[in-house]
């Protein structure tokens, strides 16, 4: 008896020195002389890590496999082979191709949960680019990629072969897991919730996660309120049994199956400190899993709606959508819903250029190093070029290392 109270002492006292000892971030430094920007165009890189140790990103607009080519595809995935330095981008043959001739889809939050892969695509209001986005596609892949199926808001599953138009640009309730739901009218105009969605990213396959949950993050069509979903990692394409934040009871999260009593799990700005106002295509976060820190980081910016660039509400779904440089912070929290703490932000992030129109920031979930101090930033730019042609520059992978500085 007196060597197992010893032994539960010690285990305490462990744990005591454990948590002593978690120093928290307090300040970001941005490694500008890391910065690299392989060939190929496109954007919107959200990364996922695999049971194969591959990494997977979607991309936007663009072509990343064959340097130099114009727009193919609205909306691809690729797979990342090897390290941060050096590695390898590969087609994935078997994902739907939504080339440019086709209608808009836009993908997005990509995820690797015990070896089934997701990839959720958003839908525009018409041919190509088109905004608000009206619902959103879940597809899903259970042998790393090969085959992909499409499922719908009951769980129902459909083959999705690489150029089937007919079930690739499905876009009916019966294909759809949201499909025009939930309106609001924002600013002037009807949007709705969840079709802009990322993934909380746990470690290698969703190995590092705390929980039997998967959670996926999605602002609201005022895209500064931030709404989160959970759902068990065998469940997650079967929308009765996801469940929304619905606030803090004390220091412990709440949740509801109710879509329309979730309330934000985040706020972020509205506008800047200059008075000038985010658009709708702001506040998208990148959530990974750092186990150096044992800590959820989060990436996330604000962009500039308006061809004005005023303070006028009725900007905020206007084109161009970057009128100048977006914003870039960094947040953590002890858990994948928060709450979040701030550790640095600025209002307009400029890299190398001051033409740079930065936006969708990214944290690799796969290139973290062991004491997880360093990471490494990925991001999109829509900077024009001398003609005036926005999206023609740095449109493409840009990457950099960053540097987590902790407390003393």
């Amino acid at each position: 008896m007196k060597r197992r109270t010893l032994n539960l002492a010690l285990a305490v006292l462990l744990v005591l020195i454990a948590c002593k000892e978690q120093k928290k971030p307090i300040d970001v430094e941005l490694r500008y002389e890391t910065l690299i920007r392989p060939e190929g165009r496109g954007d919107n890189w959200c990364m996922t890590w695999c049971a194969d140790g591959s990494q997977i990103t979607s991309m936007d607009d663009g072509n990343w496999n064959e340097p130099g080519g114009e727009n193919k595809y609205h909306n691809n995935i690729y797979r990342i082979v090897g390290e941060k330095d050096s590695f390898q981008r590969e087609d994935i043959p078997g994902y739907p191709k939504f080339t440019v001739e086709g209608e808009g889809w836009f993908g997005y939050g990509v995820y690797s949960v015990e070896g089934t892969l997701y990839s959720l695509v958003a839908r525009t209001p018409r041919e190509r680019w088109g905004i608000p986005f009206v619902g959103l596609k879940i597809l899903k892949s259970t042998d790393n990629g090969e085959s992909w199926y499409s499922v719908n808001s009951k769980g129902e599953e459909r083959l999705v072969e690489p150029y089937d138009e007919e079930a690739k640009e499905a876009d009916g309730a019966e294909d759809m897991f949201f499909a025009k739901e939930y309106e609001q009218v924002v600013n002037g105009d009807t949007a709705y919730p969840f079709v802009f969605c990322s993934f909380v990213q746990c470690g290698q396959n969703n190995s590092a996660a705390k929980d039997d949950y998967v959670y996926v993050y999605s602002p609201e069509p005022q895209a500064n309120e931030v709404s989160l979903v959970r759902v068990n990692k065998t469940e997650v394409s079967i929308r009765d049994k996801w469940e929304y934040f619905a606030g803090w009871d004390g220091e412990n999260p709440t949740w509801t199956n109710n879509i329309t009593e979730r309330k934000p799990a985040h706020v972020f700005p509205e506008k800047n400190d200059s008075d000038e106002y985010f658009g709708w295509y702001s506040w998208l976060p990148s959530v990974v899993w750092n186990e150096g820190l044992g800590l959820y980081i989060m990436a996330n910016g604000g962009t500039y709606a308006g061809d004005r660039f005023s303070t006028a509400p009725d900007d905020y779904y206007q084109s161009p959508m970057h009128f100048k440089t977006g914003s870039l912070g960094f947040w953590y929290s002890e858990n994948p819903y928060g709450p979040w703490k701030q550790f640095y932000y600025s209002d307009y992030w400029i890299v190398d250029d001051e033409g740079n129109r930065t936006y969708q920031p990214k944290l690799s979930p796969k290139w973290i190093s062991e004491d997880g101090t360093e990471m490494v930033l990925v991001w999109s730019d829509a900077m024009k070029n001398e003609e005036g042609r926005s999206h023609s520059v740095n449109y493409k992978w840009n990457q950099m290392d960053i540097k987590i500085i902790l407390e003393p």
